[in-house]
């Protein structure tokens, strides 16, 4: 997991790397975004089979606030870029470009995923 959660920070850093001075906090940003909406996702799985009330948007924040500082603590303080750049960056270009789709293809379904599901049952009543 770790090794993915490396992989991400370091594509999004190298996508952002030539836009700005700071790549590391959008690196961190999306990172993040993933993290927390895999959570979420997860909880909309699980109410899929288990019926139970969704707990309040504050109940969020302090969780999405620590996914932020944990990773503000892993790659922002006093991380060491050239670490993930050694690993891969002699990766291929066709492999890097369909991982790169993949990390793009996996956002865009985490983000998806329980706009979904919020249709499928409350607008349609399907499930």
């Amino acid at each position: 997991m770790n090794n993915l959660f490396n992989y991400i920070f370091y594509r999004v850093f190298k996508a952002y790397q030539k836009k700005d001075s700071n790549p590391e906090i959008y690196a961190s940003g999306v990172l993040t975004l993933m993290q927390f909406l895999v959570l979420i996702d997860l909880m909309f799985t699980l109410q899929l089979f288990y019926d139970f009330e969704i707990p309040s948007k504050f109940v969020f924040i302090p969780i999405l606030i620590l996914l932020i500082g944990i990773n503000w603590l892993k790659y922002e303080r006093n991380f060491d870029f050239k670490m993930l750049d050694a690993r891969w960056v002699a990766e291929d270009n066709t492999q890097r470009r369909r991982r790169g789709w993949l990390i793009v293809m996996s956002l865009i379904s985490l983000i998806l995923f329980p706009i979904l599901i919020g249709v499928l049952k409350h607008n349609l009543g399907i499930l």
